[in-house]
């Protein structure tokens, strides 16, 4: 599991987000609890020497789908017609 960065007024998650592809607003995210920095580097092709903790946004496409259904345990309904899905760092209030 990754080692989430932390500050006394918030701390770093990672979460799956939905974007609106005609607007480009936010619609929806959810934060991944048990984020696995290794399996999700391996996932999404992160460069560990440029991107150690998968800060950047990364991309979700139809064939991520299971991988994030099981990381998540629960199942997606992702329409990638009308929506863009992204893996990225958010920070979140404590």
């Amino acid at each position: 599991m990754a080692r989430r960065k932390q500050d006394k007024d918030y701390e770093v998650v990672h979460v799956l987000t939905t974007v609106d592809g005609g607007s480009d607003n936010l619609v929806d995210l959810i934060e991944i609890d048990r984020f696995s920095l290794p399996e999700f580097r391996e996932q999404f092709g992160a460069n560990h020497d440029k991107d150690p903790f998968m800060y950047d946004r990364y991309s979700v496409g139809p064939d991520d789908v299971p991988f994030l259904e099981k990381q998540l345990g629960m199942q997606l309904q992702l329409n990638f017609q009308r929506f863009a899905y992204f893996i990225e760092a958010a920070k979140k209030d404590v």
